[in-house]
């Protein structure tokens, strides 16, 4: 996993040449085999205000690894004396850092550590454990599903027989209509009556 912070490596005070080239051997490797964003400065104990490796540290403005030859206690001293705000960020070996609300520090004492190897591991867990914290940051929790509005189901339209239709009378009830004749409830007129005795008379006289 590639190393996502800077790293800066203190120098250890006076002339110590194994000291030298273990930090010599380190940042090496940070910057070849790892392709890390390493910065080599002086002595902690030893930076002064406005110096190139104060203003150096100004500039770190995330979480970084600081491997030094002191302990994170006295370390993180040292940054303060120099007006650098930073807190203590746990790790593997620095547990029980106190909890503060500014940039954190991944202090490694490299007094502790056995070899080149065991300080590049340290360094790959204190990246990885930043990097889980910043993805669980940026991932929003789900807020809750808005629960969709009943489905109220639809009435079948009721089917309602159409009105019968009208029925229209039959030929022969139009014929039947047509053709009778009332007349025969209705009295006789008297020019109907002569006409008729008229009729009668004629027929006599022709007998």
């Amino acid at each position: 996993m590639p190393i996502v912070m800077p790293v800066v490596v203190s120098q250890a005070a006076g002339a110590n040449q194994a000291h030298r080239d273990l930090e010599e051997k380190l940042v090496t490797r940070l910057m070849l085999d790892e392709a890390a964003d390493v910065r080599l400065i002086g002595p902690m104990q030893q930076l002064q205000g406005n110096s190139t490796d104060q203003v150096m540290l100004e500039r770190i403005t995330s979480d970084f690894i600081l491997l030094g030859w002191h302990a994170p206690e006295e370390s993180l001293r040292n940054l303060q004396a120099l007006g650098i705000a930073a807190r203590r960020a746990a790790h593997a070996g620095d547990r029980n850092p106190p909890l503060r609300s500014c940039r954190g520090v991944y202090f490694i004492d490299l007094t502790k550590l056995k070899s080149i190897d065991d300080a590049i591991a340290q360094i790959k867990a204190c990246s990885a454990n930043r990097a889980n914290k910043t993805v669980q940051i940026g991932l929003s929790a789900p807020g809750p599903k808005k629960a969709a509005p009943p489905v109220t189901p639809s009435s079948p339209p009721t089917s309602q027989p159409a009105p019968p239709a009208a029925e229209s009378p039959s030929t022969a009830e139009r014929y039947v209509a047509l053709g009778r004749n009332d007349h025969h409830d209705e009295p006789h007129d008297a020019v109907d009556d002569a006409m008729e005795s008229l009729i009668d008379e004629l027929d006599q006289m022709d007998l």
